[in-house]
């Protein structure tokens, strides 16, 4: 079971996602914003992020940015239903180039979600 930090600016997809880690045994934190994720992450330690992409203020990307200075070897999933205005494919470059583990596109099924956390989360919090 790992610890989560679900990150998304929109409470409905909050709460599918995170009916789909809980039925997946994992521990889940949330919150809405960048700025609310990244006081999360300083104050106490999750075994994965998943986070939005395209968010008011602070982005998703800048949120991975942050992540990959601060809290290195941290695995990251971004959950994207694409960039405004712009391809899904640009949603998914940018997201692995700034530093996310894996992309999954919106709406995320939940055995898509359980096998990408699976396959990131340390090994002590598989059990």
């Amino acid at each position: 079971m790992a610890s989560v930090l679900l990150t998304d600016d929109v409470a409905v997809v909050r709460m599918t996602v995170r009916r789909f880690l809980e039925r997946g045994r994992h521990r889940v934190e949330e919150c809405g914003s960048a700025a609310e994720a990244e006081a999360l992450l300083g104050s106490r330690p999750f075994d994965i992020l998943v986070t939005d992409l395209w968010m008011p203020g602070r982005d998703g990307l800048t949120l991975i940015g942050w992540v990959k200075a601060h809290k290195p070897g941290l695995p990251i999933i971004a959950i994207t239903g694409g960039a405004p205005r712009a391809p899904q494919l640009f949603s998914m470059e940018e997201a692995a180039r700034v530093g996310a583990d894996r992309v999954l596109m919106k709406p995320v099924g939940m055995q898509e979600l359980l096998a990408a956390i699976s396959a990131l989360a340390p090994s002590d919090a598989k059990e």
